[in-house]
């Protein structure tokens, strides 16, 4: 991808899987020069600014020069890499590892004990796999742990004592070894990621850094994007079509965050949280129900608004709008009752 932009004339900004990149991390660790990032989440800013006893979170950059290699043309593509540190990050990380490895372990110590006592479930060896890829899932701890079954010798079961009820003799020993090493390997790989960009270099490390992190500010809008269309499926065959239709999406994005953005000036300042935060999609799920009744008469169609309920009335009034029942009587001649 990064590559096509370059061809195009556009300039690159993305993440980096961890994977692809750690050989040259550790290659070069030790020359990186680190530097904390200016950006601070809107959390850490508050706590800095009020002295607050909780964490103060960082994020450190360093930045490493390289190439890409265009694989049409085989062209060198100069572009850095920015290494990022983040300290949230890096106990998140070590949380969830210890959470993973005690799971792990205490599972494969039942599983020891099970296997010792002999009991039933416990006695064909197939069985006993299945609980322990079970076990161990999809966790990244799994590679920490290695175990395996070894059959106990004729003298070795007849030493053993006699097997409680529901048991029967155990014909294996189940043991397990746990890899400290590889586990503080990963460990000092905590709370590090990458970005890669080919942005010239009047651009610092730390400005594109605050601008990748700043996306959440836009991302809440484009995801409407990416939704399904609530009307039925458009076939366009022409460029022209679509390029129309991208247009009419900008308009309705743009009309749809402005109803979110004048509900929120309305909203005065001693009102709950979550009032001051209420989006656009809360506001159009409270109108999910709201219908029209259409009755036949002798003089013709009649349509009847269906009375609104406290929060419906409420958020109209805020948002200073007419109620389904004055836009009809705005745009609809008047009923003749007999």
């Amino acid at each position: 991808m990064s590559h096509n932009l370059e061809r195009a004339g556009h300039h690159v900004l993305c993440s980096v899987p961890w994977r692809d990149v750690q050989p040259l991390f550790q290659e070069h660790r030790q020359r990186l020069f680190w530097n904390n990032a200016s950006y601070l989440s809107v959390e850490q800013k508050r706590r800095r600014q009020c002295n607050s006893s909780l964490p103060k979170e960082r994020y450190e950059l360093a930045v490493l020069h390289h190439q890409l290699t265009d694989p049409d043309t085989n062209d060198l593509i100069p572009c850095r890499v920015l290494f990022v540190f983040s300290s949230v990050d890096q106990k998140v990380c070590q949380k969830e590892r210890q959470r993973a490895v005690a799971k792990i372990r205490a599972g494969l110590e039942q599983i020891t004990r099970s296997v010792a006592r002999g009991h039933f479930s416990w006695h064909d060896p197939v069985r006993i796999q299945r609980r322990v890829v079970k076990l161990l899932g999809k966790r990244g701890a799994a590679r920490y742990f290695r175990w395996e079954l070894v059959p106990l010798s004729a003298q070795e079961q007849a030493a053993l004592p006699p097997p409680q009820r529901g048991c029967r003799r155990p014909t294996h020993r189940f043991l397990f070894h746990y890899d400290a090493a590889a586990a503080q390997a990963d460990a000092d790989d905590d709370g590090y990621s990458a970005l890669l960009t080919t942005a010239p270099r009047i651009h610092s490390a730390d400005t594109l850094f605050t601008q990748f992190k700043q996306q959440c500010y836009v991302e809440q809008g484009h995801h409407q994007w990416k939704t399904p269309l609530a009307v039925r499926p458009l076939f366009l065959k022409s460029p022209e079509r679509v390029e129309a239709l991208v247009a009419l999406l900008q308009i309705a994005l743009t009309a749809y965050h402005l109803l979110q953005r004048l509900y929120r000036q309305a909203v005065p300042d001693n009102a709950p949280l979550a009032e001051k935060r209420l989006t656009t999609e809360s506001i159009l799920r409270v109108f999910r129900v709201c219908p029209l009744v259409k009755e036949a008469t002798a003089l013709g169609c009649v349509v009847h608004p269906v009375q609104l309920t406290p929060r419906q009335n409420h958020i109209l009034v805020r948002l200073n709008f007419s109620t389904p029942a004055q836009t009809l009587a705005r745009r609809l001649p008047r009923y003749l009752r007999e």
